[in-house]
C-alpha cells in the first residue's frame, strides 16, 4: 500500500511525505498494492484510549441516556419493552419516579454516570435476592447478566463504530461484564478494533490470556475503590461533613492476584481515585516486592509523600475529570488532586484516555480539556497515541518503519474535526 504526498504527523508537527505499507507495518518502500492520494490530507495515527469500556460504550448507544431524556419520558415506554437500562443520572431520581419504576413486573435498571452506582426496582431486587434497590460496584455485576448475550453482541458492535469514527483505532477496554468468558473471547477474535482487553476478575487463573484477532486479553482489571460522585472513593480524610472515607473494594486475596501476575509478566491494571486506596495499592505492591510495569487508572487524588512511588508505574488518566468534577471537589480533603501535569513534567509513563461511557469516547473532548489543563497540542496528541499502546505492549500509534499501520486521513484540524478514513493493519475499516 501507498499512501501519497499526506501532510504526516512526525510526533512534533505535520510534514509532507509518501507513507508505504506491507504486512501490515509501516515499511521504507514498497510497490505493491493500492494506491491512495493524500494530497492535502492530514494523517494521523490512531488514537489509543488507554482506558474505556467498549460494550460500556455500545450500551449508552442502544439504551437510554438519562443526560439527554428525562427518566419519566423512558417510564412512558416500559410497556412496550422488555426491559429498561437507562445510564447518566447524577441525583437519584424522585421518589415518586422510583415508585412507578417498581409498579413494572418487568427489569428496570438505572445506572448512574460514574457506572459504580446503581438503582434496580423490585421486580429486579426481588428476582436477585439483592438488600436494598440502590447498589453498588460488586452487586452491579450481578445484575448485567440478566440482559442475554444478543444485547452484548449489539453493545460491541455499536461501541467499535462509536471509536472509530473518531479515529480511535486501538481501545485498552474493560469488557468483562455480564457476558460469559467464551463471549467474550467470540467478540475478540471478531473486533475491528484492535481492542487490548483488561480482564475484571478475582481468579485470573481460570482464563487465558493472549491474542485473539486483531485484539488480546493482555492485564488484569482490579478496583481499589469505586467513584468520586457516589462518594465511594476511598479518601484518606472523611468526606467533608461526615465520617465517611468512601470504600475500599480491593479484593481479598490481591496479593495472591499480584504474584500470579508477577510470575507470569502479566500487568495489573488498578481502578485507584482516592488517595487512600492508592496508598494502599502502593504499599501492597511493595509488600510483594512488584517488579512489573503495572497499571493504574484515574489517580484523582494523591498523598504528597505517595507522588515520588508513581515513577516506575504506567498511569492511565483522564484530563476531563477534573474540569467535570469541579463541583464536587468540595466534598472532599486532599493534598493533590488530578495532577497530571505535574506527573507529565516528572517525565512519568502517563497516557490519556476517556473512561467512556462515563465520558464521551472522542478523543476531541480529552484533547481540548488537556490543553485547558496547560497541556500543548503536541503533548496532547501523542499521550493519546503512542504513549497508550506503549502501556499494552503494541508497537503502534506512530507513523514510522516497523510500526503497525493503523491511521487516519483528516481533512482538516485533527483536533477539530473527525476522519473521513480510518486504516487498522494497512486496511479501510469500514463503520
Amino acid at each position: 500500500m501507498i499512501v501519497k504526498n499526506g501532510l504526516v504527523w512526525n510526533g512534533r508537527n505535520f510534514e509532507k511525505r509518501t507513507l508505504y505499507v506491507e504486512d501490515n507495518k509501516f515499511v521504507e518502500y514498497t510497490d505493491l498494492g493500492p494506491v491512495v492520494d493524500a494530497t492535502g490530507l492530514f494523517v494521523m495515527p490512531g488514537f489509543v484510549d488507554s482506558h474505556a469500556h467498549v460494550i460500556g460504550t455500545g450500551l449508552k448507544s442502544l439504551t437510554y441516556d438519562l443526560e439527554k431524556v428525562e427518566l419519566e419520558d423512558v417510564l412512558s415506554e416500559a410497556n412496550d419493552k422488555t426491559f429498561i437500562v437507562a445510564r447518566g443520572w447524577e441525583k437519584l431520581p424522585a421518589n415518586e419516579i422510583l415508585n412507578r419504576a417498581n409498579s413494572f413486573d418487568k427489569p428496570i435498571f438505572l445506572i448512574r454516570k460514574c457506572g459504580h452506582v446503581a438503582w434496580v426496582n423490585n421486580h429486579l431486587k426481588n428476582a436477585l435476592d439483592l438488600p436494598d434497590n440502590l447498589i453498588r460496584e460488586g452487586q452491579i455485576e450481578q445484575v448485567y447478566g440478566e440482559f442475554g448475550s444478543e444485547l452484548y453482541e449489539r453493545a460491541f458492535s455499536e461501541g467499535q463504530r462509536e471509536f472509530l469514527r473518531h479515529g480511535v483505532t486501538q481501545v485498552h477496554s474493560d469488557d468483562f461484564h455480564g457476558i460469559s468468558f467464551e463471549k467474550l473471547k467470540e467478540l475478540l477474535n471478531h473486533s475491528k478494533i484492535r481492542i487490548f482487553e483488561k480482564l475484571n476478575t478475582y481468579e485470573p487463573w481460570l482464563y487465558e490470556f493472549g491474542e485473539f484477532g486483531l485484539s488480546m486479553i493482555g492485564s488484569i482489571k482490579l478496583f481499589a475503590d469505586g467513584s468520586l460522585g457516589g462518594k465511594t472513593a476511598h479518601m484518606h480524610e472523611p468526606y467533608k461533613g461526615s465520617d465517611e472515607r468512601g470504600v475500599d473494594t480491593l479484593p481479598d486475596n490481591f496479593d495472591e492476584i499480584v504474584r500470579f501476575a508477577e510470575e507470569r509478566n502479566i500487568q495489573l491494571s488498578i481502578h485507584v481515585i482516592g488517595d487512600e486506596a492508592l496508598h494502599e495499592v502502593l504499599d501492597r505492591f511493595d509488600k510483594n516486592s512488584a517488579r512489573v510495569k503495572h497499571r493504574l487508572i484515574h489517580l484523582q487524588f494523591v498523598r504528597r509523600s505517595d507522588f515520588d512511588r508513581l515513577k516506575n508505574l504506567y498511569l492511565s488518566v483522564q484530563p476531563h475529570f477534573y474540569f467535570e468534577d469541579i463541583p464536587l471537589l468540595d466534598t472532599v480533603n486532599y493534598e493533590m488532586c488530578y495532577p497530571f501535569l505535574e506527573m507529565y513534567k516528572r517525565g512519568y509513563s502517563i497516557a490519556f484516555s476517556t473512561d467512556s461511557p462515563v465520558s464521551p469516547a472522542d478523543p476531541k473532548y480529552v484533547i481540548e480539556n488537556a490543553m485547558n489543563m496547560g497541556f500543548t497540542k503536541r503533548q496532547s496528541l501523542n499521550l493519546y497515541t503512542e504513549s497508550g499502546s506503549r502501556m499494552a505492549g503494541i508497537a503502534s500509534g506512530r507513523i514510522d518503519v516497523g510500526y503497525l499501520a493503523d491511521f487516519c486521513l483528516y481533512d482538516g484540524s485533527v483536533v477539530e474535526k473527525d476522519p473521513i478514513k480510518v486504516y487498522i493493519n494497512g486496511e479501510e475499516v469500514i463503520f
